[in-house]
Protein backbone atom coordinates (compact mmCIF):
# COMPACT_ATOMS: atom_id res chain seq x y z
CA UNK A 1 0.00 0.00 0.00
CA UNK A 2 2.86 2.56 0.77
CA UNK A 3 3.90 2.30 -3.09
CA UNK A 4 0.42 3.17 -4.31
CA UNK A 5 0.49 6.24 -1.64
CA UNK A 6 3.98 7.25 -2.84
CA UNK A 7 3.28 6.81 -6.32
CA UNK A 8 -0.32 9.10 -5.60
CA UNK A 9 1.88 11.66 -3.99
CA UNK A 10 4.23 11.63 -6.76
CA UNK A 11 1.21 11.70 -9.53
CA UNK A 12 -0.50 14.66 -7.61
CA UNK A 13 2.62 16.69 -6.91
CA UNK A 14 4.24 16.26 -10.58
CA UNK A 15 0.85 16.48 -12.34
CA UNK A 16 1.18 19.94 -13.66
CA UNK A 17 4.11 18.90 -15.16
CA UNK A 18 3.41 15.41 -16.61
CA UNK A 19 0.43 16.94 -18.51
CA UNK A 20 2.93 19.33 -20.08
CA UNK A 21 5.25 16.64 -20.97
CA UNK A 22 2.55 14.44 -22.45
CA UNK A 23 1.04 17.32 -24.14
CA UNK A 24 4.38 17.93 -25.42
CA UNK A 25 4.90 14.26 -26.76
CA UNK A 26 2.17 14.09 -28.60
CA UNK A 27 2.30 17.70 -30.10
CA UNK A 28 5.57 16.57 -31.16
CA UNK A 29 4.90 12.98 -32.54
CA UNK A 30 1.59 14.59 -34.68
CA UNK A 31 3.76 16.99 -36.30
CA UNK A 32 6.48 14.28 -36.58
CA UNK A 33 3.94 12.06 -37.94
CA UNK A 34 2.52 15.01 -40.38
CA UNK A 35 5.78 15.61 -41.90
CA UNK A 36 6.62 12.13 -42.64
CA UNK A 37 3.13 11.91 -44.17
CA UNK A 38 3.44 15.25 -46.44
CA UNK A 39 7.04 13.83 -47.79
CA UNK A 40 5.96 10.72 -47.90
CA UNK A 41 2.94 11.98 -50.14
CA UNK A 42 5.32 14.42 -52.16
CA UNK A 43 7.45 11.95 -53.07
CA UNK A 44 4.53 9.85 -54.49
CA UNK A 45 3.29 13.19 -56.06
CA UNK A 46 6.83 13.57 -57.74
CA UNK A 47 7.12 10.09 -58.71
CA UNK A 48 3.84 10.36 -60.68
CA UNK A 49 4.76 13.55 -61.84
CA UNK A 50 7.89 12.47 -63.15
CA UNK A 51 6.14 8.99 -64.70
CA UNK A 52 4.14 11.40 -66.10
CA UNK A 53 6.64 13.48 -68.04
CA UNK A 54 8.76 10.67 -68.99
CA UNK A 55 5.69 8.64 -71.21
CA UNK A 56 4.70 11.60 -72.33
CA UNK A 57 8.18 12.42 -73.76
CA UNK A 58 8.12 8.43 -74.82
CA UNK A 59 4.89 8.98 -76.92
CA UNK A 60 5.95 12.62 -78.12
CA UNK A 61 9.08 10.59 -79.72
CA UNK A 62 7.31 7.71 -81.50
CA UNK A 63 4.95 10.48 -82.89
CA UNK A 64 7.32 12.21 -84.06
CA UNK A 65 9.66 9.55 -85.64
CA UNK A 66 5.84 8.52 -87.24
CA UNK A 67 5.75 12.27 -88.90
CA UNK A 68 9.27 11.35 -90.10
CA UNK A 69 8.06 8.19 -92.03
CA UNK A 70 5.34 9.70 -93.51
CA UNK A 71 6.86 12.89 -94.39
CA UNK A 72 9.45 10.91 -95.99
CA UNK A 73 6.59 8.95 -98.13
CA UNK A 74 5.23 12.40 -99.13
CA UNK A 75 8.57 14.01 -100.63
CA UNK A 76 9.72 10.43 -102.10
CA UNK A 77 7.89 11.24 -105.27
CA UNK A 78 9.40 14.98 -105.42
CA UNK A 79 12.80 13.31 -104.52
CA UNK A 80 12.66 9.97 -107.20
CA UNK A 81 10.80 11.10 -110.57
CA UNK A 82 14.06 14.04 -111.30
CA UNK A 83 16.52 11.33 -110.31
CA UNK A 84 14.55 8.70 -113.11
CA UNK A 85 14.45 11.44 -115.52
CA UNK A 86 17.96 12.37 -115.52
CA UNK A 87 18.86 8.63 -115.90
CA UNK A 88 16.57 7.38 -118.66
CA UNK A 89 17.70 3.78 -118.38
CA UNK A 90 13.87 2.91 -120.41
CA UNK A 91 14.87 4.89 -123.11
CA UNK A 92 18.06 3.51 -123.54
CA UNK A 93 16.11 -0.06 -123.56
CA UNK A 94 14.16 0.89 -126.32
CA UNK A 95 17.05 1.94 -128.05
CA UNK A 96 18.18 -0.84 -127.89
CA UNK A 97 15.52 -3.39 -128.75
CA UNK A 98 15.03 -1.45 -131.69
CA UNK A 99 18.50 -2.00 -133.03
CA UNK A 100 18.37 -4.99 -135.67
CA UNK A 101 20.09 -7.91 -134.26
CA UNK A 102 21.86 -10.32 -136.22
CA UNK A 103 20.06 -13.42 -134.83
CA UNK A 104 17.23 -14.36 -132.20
CA UNK A 105 19.92 -16.17 -130.35
CA UNK A 106 22.17 -13.56 -129.74
CA UNK A 107 19.17 -10.95 -129.45
CA UNK A 108 17.69 -12.50 -126.39
CA UNK A 109 21.20 -12.98 -124.92
CA UNK A 110 21.57 -9.39 -124.64
CA UNK A 111 18.57 -7.46 -124.33
CA UNK A 112 16.15 -8.72 -122.01
CA UNK A 113 12.21 -7.83 -122.11
CA UNK A 114 12.12 -7.22 -118.36
CA UNK A 115 14.25 -4.33 -118.52
CA UNK A 116 11.15 -2.54 -119.49
CA UNK A 117 8.59 -4.66 -118.19
CA UNK A 118 9.64 -4.94 -114.52
CA UNK A 119 10.94 -1.67 -114.04
CA UNK A 120 7.72 0.93 -112.81
CA UNK A 121 7.05 2.70 -116.65
CA UNK A 122 3.72 4.53 -115.13
CA UNK A 123 6.02 6.16 -112.27
CA UNK A 124 8.89 7.15 -114.95
CA UNK A 125 6.79 8.12 -117.88
CA UNK A 126 9.05 11.05 -117.59
CA UNK A 127 12.07 9.76 -118.81
CA UNK A 128 10.47 8.88 -121.94
CA UNK A 129 9.04 12.43 -122.32
CA UNK A 130 12.73 13.88 -121.38
CA UNK A 131 14.90 11.67 -123.37
CA UNK A 132 15.55 11.58 -127.24
CA UNK A 133 15.50 8.25 -128.04
CA UNK A 134 16.61 9.03 -131.61
CA UNK A 135 20.41 9.65 -130.29
CA UNK A 136 19.96 6.54 -128.50
CA UNK A 137 19.25 4.44 -131.88
CA UNK A 138 22.18 5.98 -133.76
CA UNK A 139 24.72 4.37 -131.31
CA UNK A 140 26.36 0.96 -130.82
CA UNK A 141 25.11 -1.72 -129.22
CA UNK A 142 28.23 -1.66 -127.48
CA UNK A 143 27.70 1.58 -126.39
CA UNK A 144 24.21 1.35 -125.87
CA UNK A 145 25.10 -1.75 -123.06
CA UNK A 146 27.55 0.36 -121.36
CA UNK A 147 25.47 3.67 -121.42
CA UNK A 148 22.33 1.26 -119.94
CA UNK A 149 25.06 -0.50 -117.31
CA UNK A 150 26.23 2.71 -116.04
CA UNK A 151 23.00 4.57 -116.12
CA UNK A 152 21.04 1.48 -114.15
CA UNK A 153 23.31 0.85 -111.55
CA UNK A 154 23.95 4.88 -111.09
CA UNK A 155 19.82 5.46 -110.70
CA UNK A 156 19.90 3.14 -108.06
CA UNK A 157 22.97 4.16 -106.04
CA UNK A 158 21.58 8.08 -106.44
CA UNK A 159 17.70 6.71 -104.94
CA UNK A 160 19.83 5.06 -102.30
CA UNK A 161 21.99 7.50 -101.06
CA UNK A 162 19.55 10.49 -101.79
CA UNK A 163 16.61 7.99 -99.68
CA UNK A 164 19.09 7.72 -97.17
CA UNK A 165 20.17 11.55 -97.15
CA UNK A 166 16.50 12.86 -97.31
CA UNK A 167 15.28 10.08 -94.10
CA UNK A 168 18.20 11.41 -92.27
CA UNK A 169 17.89 15.16 -92.54
CA UNK A 170 13.84 14.68 -91.78
CA UNK A 171 14.77 13.19 -88.65
CA UNK A 172 16.78 15.50 -87.85
CA UNK A 173 15.07 18.72 -88.38
CA UNK A 174 11.41 17.01 -86.58
CA UNK A 175 13.30 16.24 -83.70
CA UNK A 176 15.14 19.59 -83.08
CA UNK A 177 11.66 21.27 -83.51
CA UNK A 178 9.72 18.47 -81.45
CA UNK A 179 12.32 18.80 -78.68
CA UNK A 180 11.53 22.69 -78.84
CA UNK A 181 8.21 22.30 -79.02
CA UNK A 182 8.31 20.08 -75.72
CA UNK A 183 10.47 22.32 -73.46
CA UNK A 184 8.31 25.51 -74.25
CA UNK A 185 4.74 23.21 -73.16
CA UNK A 186 6.77 22.46 -70.30
CA UNK A 187 7.66 25.53 -69.24
CA UNK A 188 4.56 26.78 -69.80
CA UNK A 189 2.59 24.18 -67.58
CA UNK A 190 5.28 24.63 -65.24
CA UNK A 191 3.99 28.38 -64.94
CA UNK A 192 7.00 29.85 -66.35
CA UNK A 193 7.51 32.10 -68.69
CA UNK A 194 8.59 30.96 -72.51
CA UNK A 195 11.37 33.44 -73.78
CA UNK A 196 10.90 35.22 -76.61
CA UNK A 197 12.93 33.82 -79.04
CA UNK A 198 11.94 30.08 -77.76
CA UNK A 199 8.14 31.41 -78.94
CA UNK A 200 6.27 28.97 -81.50
CA UNK A 201 6.69 30.50 -85.25
CA UNK A 202 5.08 28.13 -87.31
CA UNK A 203 6.09 30.20 -89.99
CA UNK A 204 9.83 30.07 -89.06
CA UNK A 205 9.53 26.50 -89.07
CA UNK A 206 7.93 25.77 -91.95
CA UNK A 207 10.76 27.87 -93.61
CA UNK A 208 13.49 25.55 -91.42
CA UNK A 209 11.85 22.29 -92.66
CA UNK A 210 11.75 23.80 -96.28
CA UNK A 211 15.23 23.63 -96.33
CA UNK A 212 14.91 20.29 -97.94
CA UNK A 213 14.90 21.82 -101.27
CA UNK A 214 18.54 21.86 -101.31
CA UNK A 215 18.47 18.33 -101.61
CA UNK A 216 15.39 18.03 -103.43
CA UNK A 217 16.53 20.25 -106.49
CA UNK A 218 20.34 20.25 -105.89
CA UNK A 219 21.87 18.13 -103.87
CA UNK A 220 20.95 15.11 -105.41
CA UNK A 221 22.10 15.58 -108.85
CA UNK A 222 25.52 16.32 -106.86
CA UNK A 223 25.57 13.02 -105.75
CA UNK A 224 24.46 11.38 -108.65
CA UNK A 225 27.70 12.78 -110.59
CA UNK A 226 29.83 11.85 -108.38
CA UNK A 227 28.23 8.39 -108.27
CA UNK A 228 28.16 7.80 -111.79
CA UNK A 229 31.83 9.02 -112.42
CA UNK A 230 32.25 6.13 -109.69
CA UNK A 231 30.37 3.57 -111.07
CA UNK A 232 31.79 3.85 -114.53
CA UNK A 233 35.37 3.57 -113.09
CA UNK A 234 34.22 0.31 -110.78
CA UNK A 235 32.25 -1.41 -114.04
CA UNK A 236 34.34 -0.35 -116.47
CA UNK A 237 34.93 -4.24 -117.11
CA UNK A 238 31.78 -5.23 -117.33
CA UNK A 239 30.17 -5.75 -120.49
CA UNK A 240 26.93 -7.17 -121.72
CA UNK A 241 28.10 -10.77 -122.22
CA UNK A 242 30.40 -10.67 -118.82
CA UNK A 243 28.45 -13.68 -116.49
CA UNK A 244 28.89 -12.29 -112.63
CA UNK A 245 27.39 -14.14 -109.69
CA UNK A 246 25.59 -12.15 -106.84
CA UNK A 247 28.10 -11.85 -104.58
CA UNK A 248 30.50 -10.56 -107.46
CA UNK A 249 28.06 -7.85 -108.48
CA UNK A 250 27.61 -6.27 -104.77
CA UNK A 251 31.08 -6.26 -104.49
CA UNK A 252 30.88 -4.37 -106.94
CA UNK A 253 28.45 -1.73 -105.50
CA UNK A 254 30.46 -2.01 -102.39
CA UNK A 255 33.63 -0.68 -103.87
CA UNK A 256 31.59 1.95 -105.52
CA UNK A 257 30.33 3.13 -102.08
CA UNK A 258 33.87 2.53 -100.15
CA UNK A 259 35.55 5.04 -103.10
CA UNK A 260 32.63 7.83 -102.96
CA UNK A 261 32.35 7.31 -99.01
CA UNK A 262 35.95 7.95 -98.66
CA UNK A 263 37.23 10.00 -101.28
CA UNK A 264 33.89 12.22 -101.86
CA UNK A 265 32.25 12.39 -98.31
CA UNK A 266 32.32 15.74 -97.72
CA UNK A 267 30.39 16.61 -100.91
CA UNK A 268 28.29 14.28 -100.28
CA UNK A 269 27.67 15.53 -96.78
CA UNK A 270 26.95 19.28 -98.27
CA UNK A 271 24.65 17.02 -100.90
CA UNK A 272 21.80 16.49 -97.92
CA UNK A 273 21.64 20.17 -96.39
CA UNK A 274 22.59 23.74 -97.29
CA UNK A 275 25.99 23.93 -94.94
CA UNK A 276 27.80 27.03 -96.20
CA UNK A 277 26.34 30.47 -96.74
CA UNK A 278 26.14 30.56 -100.61
CA UNK A 279 24.28 27.30 -100.51
CA UNK A 280 21.23 28.34 -97.76
CA UNK A 281 21.08 31.93 -99.62
CA UNK A 282 20.10 30.04 -103.19
CA UNK A 283 17.93 27.62 -101.21
CA UNK A 284 16.28 30.69 -99.70
CA UNK A 285 15.73 32.66 -102.89
CA UNK A 286 13.76 29.40 -104.05
CA UNK A 287 11.53 28.91 -100.99
CA UNK A 288 11.31 32.08 -98.71
CA UNK A 289 13.52 35.21 -99.56
CA UNK A 290 12.31 37.54 -96.87
CA UNK A 291 14.52 35.31 -94.76
CA UNK A 292 17.34 35.85 -96.14
CA UNK A 293 18.22 39.06 -93.73
CA UNK A 294 17.46 36.73 -90.88
CA UNK A 295 20.98 35.18 -91.74
CA UNK A 296 22.38 38.05 -89.90
CA UNK A 297 20.61 38.52 -86.56
CA UNK A 298 22.31 36.45 -84.27
CA UNK A 299 19.60 36.23 -82.16
CA UNK A 300 16.84 35.16 -85.02
CA UNK A 301 15.20 31.40 -84.17
CA UNK A 302 15.80 30.62 -87.83
CA UNK A 303 19.42 31.38 -87.61
CA UNK A 304 19.57 29.20 -84.23
CA UNK A 305 17.62 26.40 -86.17
CA UNK A 306 20.02 26.38 -88.98
CA UNK A 307 23.51 26.32 -86.60
CA UNK A 308 22.62 23.64 -84.45
CA UNK A 309 20.96 21.52 -87.64
CA UNK A 310 24.62 22.27 -88.75
CA UNK A 311 26.11 21.44 -85.99
CA UNK A 312 24.67 17.99 -86.33
CA UNK A 313 25.26 17.97 -89.84
CA UNK A 314 29.07 18.18 -89.74
CA UNK A 315 29.48 16.09 -86.41
CA UNK A 316 31.24 12.32 -87.13
CA UNK A 317 28.00 10.10 -86.08
CA UNK A 318 25.82 12.35 -88.44
CA UNK A 319 28.24 10.69 -91.45
CA UNK A 320 28.51 7.25 -89.86
CA UNK A 321 25.01 6.68 -89.27
CA UNK A 322 24.33 8.04 -93.36
CA UNK A 323 27.33 5.53 -94.75
CA UNK A 324 25.20 2.70 -92.35
CA UNK A 325 22.29 4.02 -94.11
CA UNK A 326 23.75 3.24 -97.40
CA UNK A 327 25.46 -0.14 -97.08
CA UNK A 328 22.08 -1.62 -95.14
CA UNK A 329 20.13 -0.79 -98.64
CA UNK A 330 23.15 -2.25 -100.52
CA UNK A 331 22.11 -5.88 -98.68
CA UNK A 332 18.93 -5.54 -99.06
CA UNK A 333 19.54 -5.15 -102.44
CA UNK A 334 21.73 -8.15 -102.67
CA UNK A 335 19.45 -10.07 -100.67
CA UNK A 336 16.47 -9.12 -103.02
CA UNK A 337 18.96 -9.97 -106.32
CA UNK A 338 19.60 -13.75 -104.92
CA UNK A 339 15.46 -14.14 -104.31
CA UNK A 340 14.81 -13.10 -108.03
CA UNK A 341 17.72 -14.60 -109.79
CA UNK A 342 18.21 -17.55 -107.65
CA UNK A 343 15.58 -18.86 -105.53
CA UNK A 344 16.92 -22.13 -104.48
CA UNK A 345 20.25 -20.91 -102.99
CA UNK A 346 18.06 -19.09 -99.95
CA UNK A 347 20.00 -21.01 -97.25
CA UNK A 348 20.75 -20.05 -94.01
CA UNK A 349 23.99 -18.01 -93.21
CA UNK A 350 25.92 -21.23 -91.93
CA UNK A 351 24.81 -23.25 -95.01
CA UNK A 352 26.07 -20.47 -97.22
CA UNK A 353 29.11 -20.69 -95.09
CA UNK A 354 29.77 -24.40 -95.43
CA UNK A 355 29.43 -24.07 -99.41
CA UNK A 356 31.59 -21.69 -99.39
CA UNK A 357 34.07 -23.36 -97.70
CA UNK A 358 33.62 -26.15 -99.88
CA UNK A 359 34.23 -24.28 -103.13
CA UNK A 360 30.52 -25.48 -104.23
CA UNK A 361 30.07 -23.74 -107.70
CA UNK A 362 27.55 -20.69 -107.82
CA UNK A 363 25.71 -19.70 -110.33
CA UNK A 364 26.86 -16.67 -112.41
CA UNK A 365 24.60 -14.45 -114.41
CA UNK A 366 24.61 -12.03 -117.24
CA UNK A 367 24.56 -8.52 -117.14
CA UNK A 368 20.90 -8.03 -118.35
CA UNK A 369 19.91 -10.56 -115.73
CA UNK A 370 21.37 -7.87 -113.27
CA UNK A 371 20.20 -4.49 -114.53
CA UNK A 372 16.28 -5.97 -115.48
CA UNK A 373 16.63 -7.12 -111.37
CA UNK A 374 18.50 -3.11 -110.45
CA UNK A 375 15.13 -1.83 -112.38
CA UNK A 376 12.78 -3.54 -110.47
CA UNK A 377 14.34 -2.48 -107.01
CA UNK A 378 15.17 0.96 -108.79
CA UNK A 379 10.82 0.99 -108.78
CA UNK A 380 10.23 -0.38 -105.67
CA UNK A 381 12.73 2.58 -104.12
CA UNK A 382 10.51 4.77 -105.67
CA UNK A 383 6.86 3.58 -104.24
CA UNK A 384 5.48 5.54 -101.83
CA UNK A 385 2.01 3.68 -101.85
CA UNK A 386 2.76 1.01 -98.97
CA UNK A 387 3.00 2.60 -95.51
CA UNK A 388 4.14 0.49 -92.87
CA UNK A 389 1.74 1.79 -89.98
CA UNK A 390 2.35 -0.69 -87.33
CA UNK A 391 5.82 -0.90 -86.28
CA UNK A 392 5.67 -4.42 -84.69
CA UNK A 393 4.58 -5.70 -88.49
CA UNK A 394 6.57 -7.72 -90.57
CA UNK A 395 8.01 -5.27 -93.21
CA UNK A 396 6.61 -5.08 -96.45
CA UNK A 397 5.63 -2.71 -99.29
CA UNK A 398 8.97 -0.58 -99.86
CA UNK A 399 11.89 -2.85 -97.61
CA UNK A 400 14.22 -0.19 -98.74
CA UNK A 401 12.44 2.90 -97.03
CA UNK A 402 10.61 0.40 -94.09
CA UNK A 403 14.14 -1.40 -93.33
CA UNK A 404 16.01 1.90 -93.07
CA UNK A 405 13.34 3.14 -91.13
CA UNK A 406 13.56 -0.11 -88.50
CA UNK A 407 17.60 0.99 -88.11
CA UNK A 408 18.62 0.72 -84.45
CA UNK A 409 21.23 3.61 -84.93
CA UNK A 410 18.73 6.07 -86.77
CA UNK A 411 16.24 5.66 -83.21
CA UNK A 412 19.39 6.36 -81.48
CA UNK A 413 20.56 9.37 -83.40
CA UNK A 414 17.05 10.53 -82.97
CA UNK A 415 16.75 9.84 -79.52
CA UNK A 416 19.77 11.59 -79.17
CA UNK A 417 18.64 14.78 -80.60
CA UNK A 418 15.22 14.82 -79.10
CA UNK A 419 16.79 14.73 -75.33
CA UNK A 420 19.29 17.05 -75.53
CA UNK A 421 18.01 19.91 -73.02
CA UNK A 422 21.35 21.91 -73.52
Amino acid sequence: MAVFSSLSTFFKRNRRKLLIATGLSLTAYYLVHQFVIKKFRDFQKSLKQELFVKEQIRRRFIQTQNDCYLTLLALLPVLSQPIVAHLPSETITQALKLKKAPSANQQSELVSDSLLTTDNLSLHQSANDSSDLSTYVNMSKTDLWKLLKNKTITRWLTLIYSLSGLMLITRLQLNILARRSYLESAIAMAGGTVDEDMSSDYYMEQSYLSLSWWLLNKGWRAMGDVLEAAVIRHFEAVNARTELTVDQFDELIASVIKDVNSNHQRQIIESIFPTSYDSLVETLINTNPDLIRELDQPESVFLKLVNETNFFVDDAMFSQIFHRMVNHSRSTLANNLWVALDPDFLLTMEQHAKIAELDAPVKKFKLASFLAQVSVQNGIICDNNHLHEDYNEELAGNIYVNSLNELEELDEFSAGIYSNFE
